[in-house]
């Protein structure tokens, strides 16, 4: 038999013979395990309780090497099992002491309360002859075990008091006075023990010695703690100055009521740091108190739940009783109402707990705040509806990292502090971050490269209050540019968390491995698949990285991980639903993933997928829709694309290229030139199609981005590639392309070849209608660099209408915006302005379905000419300045169709411009220059 003693230094025997556990780490090891004997364990909360913040590199790794060795030592590996959710001491209750004790001290206040003092003498005794020391001294303050061991000491003292009275009750009064003298001694604020021993000594007939003990008692608690003795002790007073006969009948003499136990609660302290924001959620939460009985405070790891309850129940210090009920360590679904009892201060505790909470919380209601409850949901849960059934003046505020799920709670959800305010001041997250660096360095002034930093570190960590509180310890090793510099890749920048603070955990990473470790395995499963996803995700995309998975079972699972506040949501301005991981989530993921790789791959499969069907309907009907997915889904493109480049080019090459309408339309013309460039330089395994493919690419990003000379040399290259219409779209694409950069500059005369060439091919065979209204656009161009304008509005129009027929977005807005220009033929025909400005106001309607930035810029631009000719040149400049100011933003060129426009009008813009820089306003909102277009076009906003 294998018997375990952890009431003093951890010892273990095995058939009788000591067992050599090893060092330190295996001693904490085997301690840790003892203490939820026959639960398993996981490897996160072991790496705290063995190592705290200390743990080795490899600690999976050096847990098994640990758990091997002790298997040899205890002679059974049976007895020690690793399972799916960690080790565990796999040994009968009985074989550990402190089971042993626990129970034979339950058994014993039992058989007291029941008139058997003999045997609960017996029982009590033999409980106490177990305990050597206190529990788990190898685990220390620093392990999670506190509320264990406070609660085995604090049974204890109970059996230290329960065995005199029954003593007491069995005749045995020199023996119960002999060691309550003791007792009192050891513990002088206990009350229970005064009254044990005034009643020990008024049956050995010394009255006078038993009223002295009560005044000494009386007057103790006076000077040191202020208050008067409990009903108990002033009850037995009175009874012996009335010389009750009954006090000399031997008795049972049951424990103090609940009520007497209840009258000693103290107040829920709070912690010394100054609590920085959360003044909106201090208000609601009062609200919900105010109205409703059960409230759940609910959000991610770190996010400062306990803390707000606590400032809370601080508050609220005059109003109300509170208790606070610290679960974190408790670990027993059975042990959550012994936990709650020991709050309210039911120490004498006899018969059922339940019981005796519900009477206490009758008599004396309040608010019972039960923090950190996600471990434990089920039995918490069935507990608050009983306290709250039974108890009609109680409210419960519940802390977890998700709801309790009962009937009436109402969740307020906790979101991270705000890095940025509305009003665009620093939020509450960098002034927490700065406040916290000002306590360890008195004095210190944060400097503007402080200030950037602090908003780094604050963005880079969710703005999640624990770990702003960690980095900002970590501040006067590194500084705040060093912390920020470090964080962005690895959480153990971070410091340890502060002695008194109020996270039961040692780091974030032990704060957030609390919440997967208690995940499903399929809950765990799917979340180790998301975190490549930059910028969120949909349910369909949780699908597709998941291998084997249905719909089904990825919407359960995303309900879990959303209810366990491990995913949060957010909504697109479309109102489409969109899940995310933390950025400190993602990370920690990250690190733990047993197959990172396989992670990467899935993820970047995806974008390929999504790449490829999106591209294929930029050019019809579904073109819009196609367009807002595609900007939604931008940083996990990138994401997906720099893993292709590093893993597999080629693929990169083709998802570049196919997204060759998508980069300047959604403003991203830096990255994607960038990333088709590096594509072509990695891709050398690329087929020629694939290559020219790319090449047509850069080169209709090249002219969106003002670089017509490398559009017509790209082009070139990729007809060289193709060796004629072999590849016909693609030819016909470069045709378009090599006209298009052409017209950018400004020789008329190729531009006219290389158009008649479009219109060629276009005609020699069937094509598609977007590409024929395309080409109709090209000979407009065409035609207005010859000198005629009337000609090339009708083929404008033309192309306008077939583009808008076929569902071609950017040629139905671009043959607008060249018509607007075409129609300024005269610059002084107001009535041309007019007609021109409602066209460039059409050309933006388009282009906002299209989620398309850098044309809309370039048709702002225009406009800028249109209201010139309208007599306004205070606007005209102002948003002039403004299209040229987002468009450097955002890596395009606005002035790239101004040639169309009349020379006169130019001239005179750029005279006024240079004229009057003062007028210029570079800030105009996106928002106010489309208003003041509409304006000027007649359209009511």
């Amino acid at each position: 038999m294998l018997v375990v003693r952890v009431l003093g230094p951890i010892e273990v025997e095995l058939d009788g013979c000591a067992v050599d556990l090893g060092g330190p780490a295996p001693r904490r090891f085997l301690a840790a395990l003892s203490m939820a004997v026959g639960t398993p364990v996981s490897d996160a909360v072991l790496s705290e309780w063995v190592w705290g913040a200390d743990h080795p590199r490899h600690t999976v790794g050096t847990l098994r090497v640990m758990a091997s060795r002790l298997r040899s030592a205890l002679g059974a590996r049976e007895h020690l099992q690793r399972g799916n959710s960690g080790y565990l001491l796999a040994v009968p209750p009985e074989w550990v002491d402190h089971q042993q004790f626990a129970e034979l001290i339950t058994d014993g206040v039992r058989l007291l309360a029941s008139g058997d003092a003999a045997r609960a003498a017996r029982l009590l005794g033999q409980a106490l002859a177990l305990w050597r020391g206190d529990p788990w001294p190898e685990l220390d303050q620093a392990a999670g075990s506190a509320a264990e061991r406070i609660r085995l000491v604090e049974l204890r003292e109970v059996a230290v008091e329960e065995l005199q009275a029954a003593r007491l009750a069995c005749g045995d009064t020199a023996t119960a006075v002999a060691d309550l003298s003791e007792a009192v001694t050891a513990a002088p604020f206990r009350e229970r023990r005064w009254e044990l021993l005034a009643l020990g000594l008024y049956r050995s007939g010394r009255q006078a010695h038993a009223l002295a003990e009560l005044r000494r008692v009386r007057e103790l608690l006076i000077e040191e703690l202020g208050v008067e003795p409990g009903p108990a002790l002033r009850g037995l007073e009175q009874r012996m100055l009335d010389h009750d006969p009954n006090l000399l009948l031997v008795e049972s003499e049951r424990p103090h009521s609940v009520s007497q136990s209840a009258s000693t609660l103290r107040p829920v302290g709070r912690p010394l740091s100054v609590f920085i924001g959360r003044r909106e959620e201090l208000g609601l939460l009062a609200e919900l108190l105010a109205e409703r009985r059960m409230v759940g405070l609910v959000g991610p790891a770190g996010v400062g739940k306990t803390r707000l309850a606590v400032e809370y129940c601080a508050a609220e210090a005059n109003t109300t009783d509170r208790w606070l009920v610290r679960l974190g360590d408790v670990h027993d679904g059975g042990a959550v109402v012994t936990a709650v009892a020991t709050a309210l201060g039911l120490v004498h505790i006899t018969g059922d707990p339940l019981t005796l909470v519900r009477r206490a919380l009758t008599m004396q209601p309040g608010l019972l705040v039960l923090d950190n409850c996600e471990h434990l949901i089920e039995p918490i849960a069935e507990l608050a509806v009983t306290l709250l059934a039974g108890c009609p003046e109680l409210r419960i505020l519940a802390t977890s990292r998700q709801p309790l799920g009962i009937d009436g709670e109402h969740v307020l959800t906790i979101e991270p502090l705000q890095t940025v305010d509305s009003d665009g001041a620093d939020g509450a997250a960098v002034q927490l971050l700065i406040d916290r660096v000002r306590a360890a360095r008195p004095g210190w002034q944060p400097t503007d490269d402080d200030l950037a930093a602090a908003r780094d570190i604050c963005a880079s960590v969710d703005g999640l209050p624990l770990a702003i509180e960690l980095a900002a310890a970590r501040e006067r090793a590194f500084g705040l540019a060093g912390v920020a510099a470090h964080i962005r890749d690895r959480l153990d920048v971070l410091g340890p968390t502060p002695r008194g603070s109020l996270s039961r955990h040692a780091s974030l990473q032990a704060a957030i491995g609390w919440s997967i470790d208690h995940l499903g395995a399929a809950d765990r499963a799917m979340l180790l698949r998301l975190w490549p996803f930059e910028g969120g995700f949909g349910w369909e995309a949780a699908e597709a990285v998941q291998s084997g998975a249905t719909d089904a079972s990825v919407l359960a699972s995303l309900a879990s991980l959303l209810d366990r506040s491990v995913i949060t949501t957010d909504r697109t301005p479309s109102g489409v639903l969109r899940y995310r991981l933390l950025e400190t989530i993602r990370r920690y993921c990250r690190d733990i993933d047993p197959d990172p790789e396989a992670t990467r791959a899935a993820h970047a499969e995806w974008v390929r997928a999504l790449a490829g069907e999106q591209a294929a309907l930029l050019t019809g009907h579904r073109a819009g829709a196609a367009y807002r997915v595609l900007a939604v889904e931008l940083p996990n493109i990138r994401a997906g694309i720099t893993y292709d480049l590093a893993c597999h080019p080629v693929h990169a090459l083709r998802t570049t290229a196919s997204l060759q309408f998508a980069w300047g339309t959604l403003g991203v013309l830096v990255d994607g030139r960038n990333l088709i460039r590096t594509a072509l330089d990695l891709a050398a395994d690329a087929t020629s199609a694939e290559r020219a493919h790319g090449l047509l690419a850069l080169s209709i990003v090249s002219f969106h981005a003002g670089d017509p000379r490398e559009a017509l040399a790209r082009a070139e290259s990729a007809m060289g590639l193709l060796g004629g219409a072999v590849e016909r779209e693609l030819w016909l694409h470069a045709l378009m392309y090599r006209a298009l950069a052409l017209t950018a500059l400004g020789d008329p005369i190729p531009t006219r070849a290389a158009v008649d060439a479009v219109i060629a091919e276009v005609e020699r065979r069937p094509a598609p209608d977007w590409i024929r209204g395309c080409a109709q656009f090209g000979q407009g161009l065409a035609l207005l660099m010859e000198g005629q304008p009337a000609q090339a509005i009708s083929w404008l129009r033309a192309a306008r209408e077939l583009s808008a027929d076929c569902g071609h977005l950017w040629c139905e807005g671009m043959a607008d915006v060249v018509l607007a220009l075409s129609i300024l033929s005269d610059p002084d025909d107001i009535a041309a302005a007019g007609e021109a400005l409602a066209a460039i106001d059409r050309a933006l309607t388009v282009f906002a379905q299209q989620s398309n930035t850098s044309d809309a810029l370039g048709a702002a631009y225009a406009a800028a000419y249109a209201l010139m000719v309208r007599g306004l040149p205070e606007q005209a400049i102002a948003l002039r300045a403004a299209a040229v100011h987002h468009s450097e933003r955002v890596g395009a060129d606005p002035r790239r169709y101004a040639q169309f426009a009349h020379p006169a009008v130019i001239e005179r813009m750029d005279r006024l411009l240079s004229a009057a820089p003062a007028a210029a306003e570079p800030d105009l909102s996106w928002t106010a220059m489309v208003a003041m277009i509409a304006e000027a076009a007649g359209r009511p906003l």
